[in-house]
């Protein structure tokens, strides 16, 4: 009876040979995960519109005590991020990872955004929209939906 016999180098050939196919099934694989559209798109609640950009601009003092009154934000800075609710009587409550729990008082000075908290001087600036967000002196605010 007359047996197959195998050599080291037909060994190594065949290994070979199915490294290759490994890496181009992977390759496949990869590819089909990259096909499809590019970019980021916002969903209208499913319906399938898109939203678009708006211009950043200046708020007024009226238009930024309307957008914030009343309204929970997540809030980004260079030193804390967080939650924080903005109260009709000028006072606002948050909610730091690092800080902790805390509240403040906020105002309009001219057409400025004013905010202060305990142990923290009283900072100023524009108050702009995105149409996505706000940047409100040196905080990046994003409401918060129910």
């Amino acid at each position: 009876m007359r047996g197959i016999r195998l050599r080291a180098d037909d060994l190594s050939s065949t290994n070979r040979i199915g490294n290759v196919f490994s890496v181009l099934a992977i390759a496949g694989l990869l590819g089909a995960c990259n096909a499809g559209p590019q970019g980021v798109r916002i969903v209208d609640g499913g319906s399938g519109s898109t939203k678009q950009a708006e211009p950043i601009r200046n708020l007024s003092a009226g238009e930024f005590q309307a957008a914030i009154t009343g309204r929970t934000f997540q809030y980004t800075r260079a030193d804390g991020n967080g939650f924080i609710t903005y109260n009709a009587n000028g006072t606002f409550t948050f909610q730091d990872d690092v800080k902790g729990a805390g509240n403040g008082t906020w105002s309009a000075n001219g057409n400025q955004f004013c905010e202060s908290y305990a142990g923290a001087p009283t900072i100023c600036g524009d108050f702009k929209s995105t149409g996505d967000a706000y940047f409100a002196a040196k905080s990046r605010l994003v409401e918060m939906k129910s």
